[in-house]
């Protein structure tokens, strides 16, 4: 998700783009400065792409109510969340289709439950949310290349980062099936994602980070079967 942070305070701008930034998983959202509205209508005016815009109200030369006008005559249904410690701005966003408003500054539930319901809005595909030294952190399931049984806790290997949380594998597997169906348990301790096997024998598979997982001997003909069913499915 591509996000643009607008405030003319940098300190704010700062710190809203890392409290979006530690909600999800490395890569998964890139968050794009900007001083002031006119650098961020430039940036439409360039043809610059964006998911969403969090759009401070008070600002010195073009405040957030003129640039979310300007907006609009570029987009008319990209999702403006108004950051204001105002609430009383709240009906005059209504007149430019404001998504959300935020106070100033932001509580990380209020935050994280604004980017929830953005990604419904977008219809940005499922996400795993997982817990992290206290704090909830977001992922693709598309991302997740497996999921491994570690003793009493579950170790969800995604392209570019592993996650070790605390519960039961047969959890995490109700958890991925809530959101996927194109995974496969090709092992008492392994859940894998057809759309991440690079290769397929009949012991073992590889994954496409490089991970060889075993398979058992009781699944090896069926797994062939699921992987064949989902490359004809997915045209993969």
């Amino acid at each position: 998700m591509r996000i643009a942070i607008v405030d003319d305070e940098s300190v704010f701008r700062k710190q809203i783009t890392e409290s979006i930034s530690s909600l999800y998983g490395k890569g998964e959202v890139s968050c794009f400065q900007y001083a002031d509205g006119k650098e961020l209508i430039t940036a439409f005016r360039n043809g610059f792409e964006l998911d969403a815009v969090f759009l401070d109200i008070e600002m010195k030369e073009m405040d957030g109510m003129e640039t979310a006008r300007l907006i609009r005559t570029y987009s008319t249904d990209i999702p403006i969340v108004f950051m204001t410690s105002h609430t009383e701005m709240a009906m005059e966003g209504y007149e430019v289709s404001a998504f959300r408003f935020l106070s100033k500054p932001a509580s990380m539930d209020k935050l994280r439950e604004t980017l929830m319901d953005l990604e419904k809005k977008l219809k940005v595909e499922e996400k795993i949310v997982l817990k992290v030294d206290g704090e909830e952190v977001i992922y693709p399931v598309s991302s997740l290349v497996y999921a491994e049984a570690a003793n009493n806790c579950v170790r969800f290997v995604f392209t570019n980062d592993s996650i070790e949380t605390r519960m039961k594998f047969s959890e995490a597997v109700t958890i991925i099936d809530s959101m996927s169906g194109d995974f496969f348990k090709c092992h008492r301790s392994y859940y894998i994602n057809l759309g991440r096997v690079k290769k397929m024998g009949t012991t073992d598979v590889c994954m496409d980070n490089g991970d060889d997982l075993p398979i058992s001997r009781s699944v090896a003909s069926s797994a062939k079967q699921k992987l064949f069913e989902f490359i004809r499915r997915t045209g993969r």
